[in-house]
């Protein structure tokens, strides 16, 4: 089986170098992404505005920033998220999760299997989530 590494168009390159992505035959597994350029941490597009606090919070903004990322990830590979058959999603808080959700629905109208856990932090300060999702192209 020939395996391809992939990476995605807008997408921060991550600190550990590794690869955004892997075709594996049909399967594509996304690398688990967070909200940060991997420069300045938290880059302000995914932090919300004091100055607007009613147009989004940090969790929304994160989510939208890192789905929008795995998006450019997937593209490259010829496959968008109708193609994805499994989610994990790592929140560092619980409370955050009806926010979340509301973004998730935004871009899976007809959501994929997925789990949801909460962790005591991720790699980057002030990330509040970490998406990795699996799909196969069909």
């Amino acid at each position: 089986m020939k395996l391809q590494t992939l990476i995605g168009a807008d997408t921060p390159k991550p600190m550990a170098h590794y690869c955004q992505g892997v075709i594996a035959g049909d399967t594509i597994y996304a690398a688990g992404q967070i909200a940060s350029d991997y420069k300045t941490g938290v880059p302000p597009e995914a932090r919300q505005d004091p100055a607007f606090p009613f147009y989004g919070s940090d969790i929304q903004k994160q989510a939208r920033y890192v789905l929008n990322n795995i998006r450019s990830v997937f593209k490259s590979a010829g496959a968008d998220f109708g193609d994805v058959v499994k989610s994990q999603v790592f929140l560092t808080d619980l409370n955050d999760f009806y926010y979340f959700d509301q973004v998730w629905k935004e871009f899976f109208p007809s959501p994929p299997p997925r789990t949801t856990v909460q962790v005591s932090g991720l790699l980057v300060p002030g990330c509040k989530v970490e998406i990795d999702l699996t799909a196969v192209k069909t």
